[in-house]
């Protein structure tokens, strides 16, 4: 992460939504994980990561899979992998925890004299007042020790704590970053809870950090790509899976050809809407002039969903998987789309899944599976998303043209004088 990680925690990234998972439980989700893996850096003053501890804990993995191919009964990596750790926790913690951190003799016979005693007799208790008389036996706490060293601090060494350190101690302020200090936002579009694929998050240390990102995506009007799988001969009330059939009818004289040829219909039809989702009168000058510069988008993500190509990658009946690109798409329109092919070959269908592919220049592999899902690979996704989304060619201005053209000219006298 480096010294400088809440600059880089704050960006866009990108993951890939499994089914039955919805929008809110993917934002919790992470916001968990974020907020855990950020309590596990060194945040209190004094405390620092163990030298090698993450070398150490990613051999004994290793050592572990190794162990459970050649013998995936066994169960002993988990006692190697205990003592190991209790090996890697520094020695010098443990015994300032025993010595240090309780409170010495010396300081036990200042908190007796004194009533406004800072620090308890017993360091576990970490209540700020002194009732109890006796300090207690390392019996006693022996077995209560390991509990503060939870399995998520064992990579760090942590100071003992002192009166000087009191008011800024993990044992005794708790973790540093609170659910308010990170704000997740996913960017809402043409997927749904059942359906899955590649979903492009906000992250930031504010609420507005978040919503400025996602603003700034929503405007770019990215192209998606989705496959749309759909079964044909049967008409259900909300055209999914998960509804109600309604009524059924033939598809054994639908082909592919057939939904080949609906699907250029649907891809032409959209396409004489683009110039005026555009706000360009059709055959005017500007309508050229629009043209000449590339692929038309609308004028912002308000304007009806918009498909630019449609083609069929599936035909296995009554099956059949459709690959759309659009934009400004809801899901919704998908699965009714997925209908309307069905009704125009003389048959009827639902949507069974949704898949997103593609987000504009992000695609499945730049996506975060679910065993990802950690705060490093999150800032790679950052910066590899960063990269992505920045426009290849930026707009240049008059000084930084007028320097090209001087350029120009001298390499031109140049090449006379030879």
């Amino acid at each position: 992460m480096g010294p400088y990680w809440r600059s880089q925690l704050q960006g866009i990234f990108c993951v890939y939504k499994p089914p039955d998972y919805s929008y809110a439980e993917l934002c919790k989700t992470f916001r968990k994980i974020l907020l855990n893996d950020l309590n596990q850096l060194p945040c209190y003053p004094g405390e620092k990561f163990q030298k090698n501890a993450f070398n150490m804990r990613h051999d004994l993995q290793n050592h572990k899979q190794k162990h459970l191919k050649a013998d995936p009964q066994s169960e002993n990596w988990k006692l190697h992998l205990s003592v190991a750790d209790a090996e890697n926790e520094s020695k010098t913690t443990h015994e300032d925890l025993d010595s240090n951190c309780s409170v010495d003799n010396q300081s036990v016979r200042e908190g007796k004299e004194s009533t406004g005693s800072f620090l308890t007799e017993n360091p576990m208790d970490l209540k700020l007042h002194s009732d109890s008389s006796e300090v207690p036996a390392k019996s006693d706490y022996s077995v209560e020790k390991h509990s503060l060293f939870s399995s998520k601090l064992k990579d760090l060494i942590i100071p003992p704590l002192s009166q000087k350190n009191a008011l800024q101690h993990r044992f005794v302020c708790g973790d540093m970053y609170e659910q308010q200090d990170v704000k997740v936002i996913p960017l809402y579009d043409g997927l749904n809870e059942e359906s899955s694929g590649v979903v492009p998050m906000c992250v930031g240390l504010w609420n507005s950090t978040s919503y400025a990102l996602r603003d700034g995506l929503e405007k770019n009007l990215f192209i998606r790509v989705y496959h749309l799988s759909g079964t044909l001969g049967w008409t259900t009330t909300d055209n999914t899976a998960y509804s109600k059939k309604l009524k059924r009818h033939s598809y054994e004289h639908v082909g592919r050809a057939d939904i080949d040829k609906m699907c250029g219909l649907a891809q032409n039809m959209h396409q004489w809407r683009m110039l005026d989702y555009a706000g360009v009168v059709p055959g005017s000058q500007e309508a050229y002039e629009l043209l000449k510069k590339g692929l038309v988008k609308p004028l912002n993500s308000k304007t009806p969903p918009l498909i630019y190509g449609v083609r069929c990658i599936k035909f296995e009946p009554p099956e059949f998987t459709l690959e759309v690109h659009c934009v400004n798409e809801t899901y919704t329109f998908l699965r009714d789309f997925i209908y309307k092919v069905g009704v125009s070959v003389r048959s009827s269908a639902y949507c069974t899944k949704v898949r997103r592919i593609r987000y504009g220049p992000i695609g499945l592999e730049h996506a975060l599976v679910a065993e990802e899902w950690n705060l490093r690979k999150v800032c790679a996704s950052i910066q590899q998303c960063y990269k992505l989304l920045l426009p290849p060619n930026m707009p240049k201005s008059e000084e930084e043209e007028e320097e090209e053209e001087k350029d120009q000219i001298l390499s031109s006298s140049a090449f006379d004088k030879l």
